[in-house]
Protein backbone atom coordinates (compact mmCIF):
# COMPACT_ATOMS: atom_id res chain seq x y z
CA UNK A 1 0.00 0.00 0.00
CA UNK A 2 1.24 3.53 -0.59
CA UNK A 3 2.70 5.86 2.00
CA UNK A 4 4.07 8.79 -0.07
CA UNK A 5 3.29 10.27 -3.58
CA UNK A 6 5.18 12.61 -4.99
CA UNK A 7 3.30 15.01 -7.96
CA UNK A 8 6.10 16.91 -10.11
CA UNK A 9 4.03 20.24 -11.21
CA UNK A 10 5.31 22.69 -13.38
CA UNK A 11 2.25 25.12 -13.10
CA UNK A 12 1.52 24.42 -16.96
CA UNK A 13 -1.92 23.24 -15.87
CA UNK A 14 -1.10 19.91 -18.13
CA UNK A 15 -0.62 18.22 -14.54
CA UNK A 16 -3.99 18.60 -13.49
CA UNK A 17 -4.63 14.89 -14.93
CA UNK A 18 -1.79 14.04 -12.65
CA UNK A 19 -2.83 15.06 -9.94
CA UNK A 20 -6.51 13.83 -10.47
CA UNK A 21 -4.89 10.51 -10.75
CA UNK A 22 -2.80 10.67 -7.41
CA UNK A 23 -5.58 12.29 -5.20
CA UNK A 24 -7.85 9.40 -6.58
CA UNK A 25 -4.78 6.72 -5.30
CA UNK A 26 -4.00 8.32 -1.99
CA UNK A 27 -7.54 8.49 -0.94
CA UNK A 28 -8.20 4.78 -1.35
CA UNK A 29 -4.30 3.96 0.29
CA UNK A 30 -4.51 6.57 2.66
CA UNK A 31 -1.25 7.66 1.09
CA UNK A 32 0.14 11.53 1.76
CA UNK A 33 0.33 13.27 -1.68
CA UNK A 34 3.25 16.15 -2.72
CA UNK A 35 2.92 18.50 -4.85
CA UNK A 36 6.89 19.36 -6.20
CA UNK A 37 7.88 22.21 -7.87
CA UNK A 38 11.02 22.63 -8.83
CA UNK A 39 12.45 26.71 -9.49
CA UNK A 40 15.70 26.38 -11.79
CA UNK A 41 18.27 28.94 -11.42
CA UNK A 42 20.24 30.30 -13.35
CA UNK A 43 22.33 33.54 -14.97
CA UNK A 44 19.86 36.41 -15.81
CA UNK A 45 20.50 37.98 -19.44
CA UNK A 46 21.92 41.39 -19.22
CA UNK A 47 23.32 41.51 -16.13
CA UNK A 48 27.23 41.94 -16.03
CA UNK A 49 29.08 40.45 -12.95
CA UNK A 50 28.95 43.05 -10.07
CA UNK A 51 27.35 43.31 -6.46
CA UNK A 52 24.96 45.42 -7.69
CA UNK A 53 23.81 43.09 -10.42
CA UNK A 54 24.28 40.30 -7.96
CA UNK A 55 21.97 42.21 -5.39
CA UNK A 56 19.25 42.04 -8.30
CA UNK A 57 19.32 38.69 -8.91
CA UNK A 58 19.02 37.57 -5.63
CA UNK A 59 15.82 40.10 -5.56
CA UNK A 60 14.55 38.72 -8.60
CA UNK A 61 14.62 35.44 -8.02
CA UNK A 62 13.50 35.70 -4.55
CA UNK A 63 10.30 37.42 -6.09
CA UNK A 64 9.95 34.60 -8.56
CA UNK A 65 10.36 31.70 -5.19
CA UNK A 66 7.19 33.57 -3.44
CA UNK A 67 5.02 33.85 -6.94
CA UNK A 68 5.66 29.90 -7.48
CA UNK A 69 4.98 29.65 -3.41
CA UNK A 70 1.91 31.26 -4.33
CA UNK A 71 0.79 29.20 -6.88
CA UNK A 72 1.51 26.21 -4.88
CA UNK A 73 -0.39 26.92 -1.93
CA UNK A 74 -3.56 27.97 -4.14
CA UNK A 75 -2.95 24.70 -5.81
CA UNK A 76 -3.04 22.50 -2.58
CA UNK A 77 -6.02 24.82 -1.57
CA UNK A 78 -7.57 23.65 -4.32
CA UNK A 79 -6.86 20.04 -3.63
CA UNK A 80 -8.10 19.79 -0.58
CA UNK A 81 -11.16 21.48 -1.46
CA UNK A 82 -11.94 18.41 -4.04
CA UNK A 83 -10.33 15.30 -2.27
CA UNK A 84 -9.84 13.85 1.36
CA UNK A 85 -6.18 13.44 0.36
CA UNK A 86 -3.37 14.74 3.25
CA UNK A 87 -1.92 16.93 0.80
CA UNK A 88 1.33 18.99 1.23
CA UNK A 89 4.11 21.09 -1.07
CA UNK A 90 7.59 21.11 -1.39
CA UNK A 91 9.80 24.03 -4.02
CA UNK A 92 12.90 22.52 -4.74
CA UNK A 93 15.99 24.42 -6.45
CA UNK A 94 18.45 23.03 -8.85
CA UNK A 95 18.34 21.24 -12.28
CA UNK A 96 14.97 19.52 -12.28
CA UNK A 97 15.20 15.83 -12.91
CA UNK A 98 17.93 15.69 -9.59
CA UNK A 99 16.03 18.11 -7.71
CA UNK A 100 12.76 15.39 -8.01
CA UNK A 101 15.28 12.59 -7.72
CA UNK A 102 16.90 14.07 -4.37
CA UNK A 103 13.18 14.84 -3.04
CA UNK A 104 11.73 11.23 -3.92
CA UNK A 105 14.78 9.39 -1.75
CA UNK A 106 14.72 11.94 0.98
CA UNK A 107 10.94 11.88 1.59
CA UNK A 108 10.41 7.48 0.69
CA UNK A 109 8.77 8.42 -2.10
CA UNK A 110 6.65 4.85 -3.29
CA UNK A 111 5.29 6.32 -6.40
CA UNK A 112 5.34 9.40 -8.80
CA UNK A 113 2.37 10.31 -10.54
CA UNK A 114 3.68 12.53 -13.60
CA UNK A 115 1.61 14.22 -16.71
CA UNK A 116 3.18 13.66 -20.57
CA UNK A 117 2.52 16.96 -22.14
CA UNK A 118 1.94 14.61 -25.54
CA UNK A 119 3.44 18.26 -27.32
CA UNK A 120 5.83 18.26 -29.86
CA UNK A 121 9.51 19.95 -30.20
CA UNK A 122 11.67 21.21 -27.54
CA UNK A 123 8.65 20.70 -24.81
CA UNK A 124 8.53 17.35 -25.49
CA UNK A 125 11.90 17.07 -25.32
CA UNK A 126 11.99 18.50 -21.69
CA UNK A 127 8.97 16.46 -20.48
CA UNK A 128 10.94 13.24 -22.02
CA UNK A 129 14.36 14.01 -19.92
CA UNK A 130 12.53 14.75 -16.74
CA UNK A 131 10.16 11.08 -16.94
CA UNK A 132 13.53 9.76 -18.37
CA UNK A 133 15.49 10.60 -15.93
CA UNK A 134 13.31 9.79 -12.73
CA UNK A 135 13.07 5.90 -14.91
CA UNK A 136 16.71 5.50 -15.59
CA UNK A 137 17.99 7.09 -12.21
CA UNK A 138 15.33 5.69 -9.01
CA UNK A 139 13.89 2.62 -8.45
CA UNK A 140 10.47 3.78 -7.67
CA UNK A 141 7.51 3.24 -9.74
CA UNK A 142 6.77 6.52 -12.53
CA UNK A 143 3.20 6.71 -13.31
CA UNK A 144 2.49 8.56 -16.54
CA UNK A 145 -0.27 9.74 -16.87
CA UNK A 146 -1.33 11.12 -20.67
CA UNK A 147 -3.58 14.10 -20.29
CA UNK A 148 -6.97 13.66 -22.52
CA UNK A 149 -7.57 16.68 -24.95
CA UNK A 150 -9.41 18.88 -22.56
CA UNK A 151 -6.53 19.13 -20.09
CA UNK A 152 -8.18 21.81 -18.36
CA UNK A 153 -11.07 19.10 -17.64
CA UNK A 154 -12.24 19.13 -13.76
CA UNK A 155 -13.94 15.94 -14.27
CA UNK A 156 -11.76 13.16 -12.71
CA UNK A 157 -10.76 10.42 -14.86
CA UNK A 158 -11.75 7.06 -14.80
CA UNK A 159 -9.80 4.55 -12.60
CA UNK A 160 -7.36 2.19 -14.06
CA UNK A 161 -10.12 -0.44 -14.56
CA UNK A 162 -7.94 -2.76 -17.20
CA UNK A 163 -4.07 -3.31 -16.81
CA UNK A 164 -1.92 -4.81 -19.82
CA UNK A 165 1.19 -6.30 -18.15
CA UNK A 166 4.18 -7.65 -20.34
CA UNK A 167 5.89 -10.04 -19.49
CA UNK A 168 8.98 -12.06 -21.32
CA UNK A 169 9.92 -14.68 -19.05
CA UNK A 170 12.46 -12.87 -16.99
CA UNK A 171 13.02 -12.29 -13.62
CA UNK A 172 13.11 -8.45 -14.70
CA UNK A 173 10.40 -8.35 -16.22
CA UNK A 174 8.78 -10.28 -13.01
CA UNK A 175 9.32 -7.92 -10.54
CA UNK A 176 6.97 -5.05 -12.21
CA UNK A 177 4.38 -7.56 -10.39
CA UNK A 178 3.92 -6.49 -6.99
CA UNK A 179 3.81 -2.71 -8.40
CA UNK A 180 0.78 -4.16 -9.92
CA UNK A 181 -0.53 -6.01 -7.70
CA UNK A 182 -0.35 -2.46 -5.58
CA UNK A 183 -2.16 -0.36 -7.88
CA UNK A 184 -4.52 -2.96 -8.91
CA UNK A 185 -5.51 -3.62 -5.42
CA UNK A 186 -6.30 0.21 -4.84
CA UNK A 187 -8.21 0.73 -8.49
CA UNK A 188 -9.36 -2.45 -8.28
CA UNK A 189 -8.18 -3.77 -12.14
CA UNK A 190 -8.24 -6.60 -13.87
CA UNK A 191 -5.54 -7.61 -15.12
CA UNK A 192 -4.36 -9.02 -18.50
CA UNK A 193 -0.34 -10.80 -18.88
CA UNK A 194 0.74 -10.20 -22.17
CA UNK A 195 3.94 -12.28 -24.18
CA UNK A 196 5.30 -10.88 -27.68
CA UNK A 197 6.85 -13.51 -29.05
CA UNK A 198 9.64 -12.41 -31.85
CA UNK A 199 9.99 -14.68 -35.02
CA UNK A 200 13.67 -16.16 -34.47
CA UNK A 201 13.74 -17.07 -38.65
CA UNK A 202 13.57 -15.23 -41.74
CA UNK A 203 10.52 -17.68 -42.45
CA UNK A 204 8.60 -17.19 -39.48
CA UNK A 205 9.00 -13.44 -40.20
CA UNK A 206 7.13 -14.33 -43.69
CA UNK A 207 4.28 -15.75 -41.87
CA UNK A 208 3.84 -14.51 -38.52
CA UNK A 209 0.75 -16.53 -38.28
CA UNK A 210 -0.04 -19.03 -34.58
CA UNK A 211 -1.70 -21.52 -36.59
CA UNK A 212 1.12 -22.56 -38.26
CA UNK A 213 2.66 -25.48 -37.15
CA UNK A 214 6.05 -24.61 -35.79
CA UNK A 215 4.86 -21.94 -33.83
CA UNK A 216 3.21 -24.90 -31.59
CA UNK A 217 5.80 -25.50 -29.07
CA UNK A 218 7.13 -21.81 -28.61
CA UNK A 219 3.51 -20.52 -27.98
CA UNK A 220 2.52 -23.41 -25.58
CA UNK A 221 5.49 -22.36 -23.47
CA UNK A 222 4.45 -19.00 -23.21
CA UNK A 223 0.54 -19.56 -22.55
CA UNK A 224 2.36 -22.16 -19.87
CA UNK A 225 4.52 -19.47 -18.41
CA UNK A 226 1.33 -17.03 -18.20
CA UNK A 227 -0.79 -19.57 -16.99
CA UNK A 228 1.49 -20.01 -13.98
CA UNK A 229 1.90 -16.49 -12.71
CA UNK A 230 -1.87 -16.01 -13.62
CA UNK A 231 -2.75 -19.03 -11.86
CA UNK A 232 -1.15 -16.91 -8.18
CA UNK A 233 -2.67 -13.71 -8.99
CA UNK A 234 -6.17 -15.07 -9.31
CA UNK A 235 -5.52 -16.86 -6.01
CA UNK A 236 -4.76 -13.26 -4.72
CA UNK A 237 -8.28 -12.54 -6.09
CA UNK A 238 -7.36 -10.62 -8.92
CA UNK A 239 -9.58 -11.08 -12.50
CA UNK A 240 -6.72 -12.21 -14.57
CA UNK A 241 -6.66 -13.41 -18.22
CA UNK A 242 -3.73 -14.33 -20.74
CA UNK A 243 -2.84 -13.40 -24.05
CA UNK A 244 0.22 -14.83 -26.72
CA UNK A 245 0.84 -12.38 -29.72
CA UNK A 246 3.78 -12.65 -32.85
CA UNK A 247 5.50 -9.99 -33.80
CA UNK A 248 8.90 -8.27 -34.70
CA UNK A 249 8.04 -5.04 -33.28
CA UNK A 250 7.62 -5.80 -29.41
CA UNK A 251 6.25 -2.33 -28.40
CA UNK A 252 4.32 -1.70 -31.44
CA UNK A 253 2.77 -5.17 -30.39
CA UNK A 254 2.27 -3.78 -26.97
CA UNK A 255 0.60 -1.03 -28.00
CA UNK A 256 -1.75 -2.38 -30.18
CA UNK A 257 -3.17 -4.86 -28.34
CA UNK A 258 -3.58 -2.24 -25.35
CA UNK A 259 -5.32 -0.13 -28.09
CA UNK A 260 -7.68 -2.90 -28.81
CA UNK A 261 -8.87 -4.19 -25.47
CA UNK A 262 -8.91 -0.52 -24.58
CA UNK A 263 -6.39 -0.59 -21.64
CA UNK A 264 -6.59 1.79 -19.53
CA UNK A 265 -2.81 0.98 -18.61
CA UNK A 266 -0.06 -1.00 -19.33
CA UNK A 267 2.54 -1.81 -16.23
CA UNK A 268 5.87 -2.62 -17.45
CA UNK A 269 9.58 -3.05 -15.81
CA UNK A 270 12.76 -1.82 -17.57
CA UNK A 271 16.82 -2.43 -17.65
CA UNK A 272 16.29 1.54 -18.10
CA UNK A 273 19.49 1.51 -20.02
CA UNK A 274 21.54 4.51 -21.44
CA UNK A 275 24.17 5.31 -23.87
CA UNK A 276 26.00 3.11 -26.18
CA UNK A 277 23.73 0.25 -24.96
CA UNK A 278 20.25 1.59 -25.45
CA UNK A 279 21.30 2.85 -28.73
CA UNK A 280 21.99 -0.74 -29.73
CA UNK A 281 19.06 -2.20 -27.89
CA UNK A 282 16.63 0.32 -27.60
CA UNK A 283 13.75 0.71 -24.97
CA UNK A 284 10.69 -1.02 -25.22
CA UNK A 285 9.29 0.55 -22.06
CA UNK A 286 10.51 4.25 -23.52
CA UNK A 287 9.02 3.65 -26.98
CA UNK A 288 5.44 2.71 -26.00
CA UNK A 289 5.49 5.38 -22.98
CA UNK A 290 6.27 8.15 -25.32
CA UNK A 291 3.75 6.78 -28.78
CA UNK A 292 0.86 5.24 -26.98
CA UNK A 293 -1.89 7.20 -25.70
CA UNK A 294 -2.26 4.66 -22.55
CA UNK A 295 -1.12 5.66 -19.33
CA UNK A 296 1.91 3.27 -17.97
CA UNK A 297 3.59 2.48 -14.63
CA UNK A 298 7.17 1.82 -15.35
CA UNK A 299 9.75 1.06 -13.02
CA UNK A 300 13.41 -0.14 -13.32
CA UNK A 301 14.10 -2.60 -10.84
CA UNK A 302 17.00 -2.75 -8.22
CA UNK A 303 18.67 -5.40 -9.97
CA UNK A 304 18.30 -3.36 -13.21
CA UNK A 305 21.30 -0.83 -11.33
CA UNK A 306 23.81 -3.36 -10.73
CA UNK A 307 23.05 -5.41 -13.70
CA UNK A 308 24.98 -2.70 -16.26
CA UNK A 309 28.29 -2.93 -16.98
CA UNK A 310 30.45 -1.07 -19.31
CA UNK A 311 32.22 -3.57 -20.97
CA UNK A 312 28.97 -4.90 -22.25
CA UNK A 313 27.27 -1.92 -22.92
CA UNK A 314 28.53 -2.55 -27.13
CA UNK A 315 27.33 -5.83 -27.22
CA UNK A 316 24.16 -6.82 -29.13
CA UNK A 317 21.99 -9.37 -27.45
CA UNK A 318 22.08 -12.67 -27.87
CA UNK A 319 18.51 -14.81 -29.46
CA UNK A 320 15.09 -13.33 -28.73
CA UNK A 321 14.84 -9.57 -27.33
CA UNK A 322 13.61 -9.00 -24.03
CA UNK A 323 11.47 -5.89 -23.10
CA UNK A 324 14.10 -3.06 -21.65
Amino acid sequence: MYKMIMVPTDGSGFDREAIRVALRVAERSQARVRLVRVHSTGAFFGMESSPEAATVSVGVLQQERDRILRELYALAAECRNTSDAKIGLALEDGPVPDALQAYASRNKVDLVVISSHGRGGITRLSLGSVTDSLIRHTTIPVLVVKPHASYLNPEAGEPFRRIVVPLDGSSLAEQILPEVVALAKVEESELTLLRVLVPPTSSQKRIADKKIPWWDKDIAAAEGYLFSIATKLREDGFLTTTEVVISENIAQAIADYARKVRADLVAIATHGRGGVSRALRGSVADVVTRTSPTAMLVLRPVSALAEEEPAKEARLPDGMPVIA
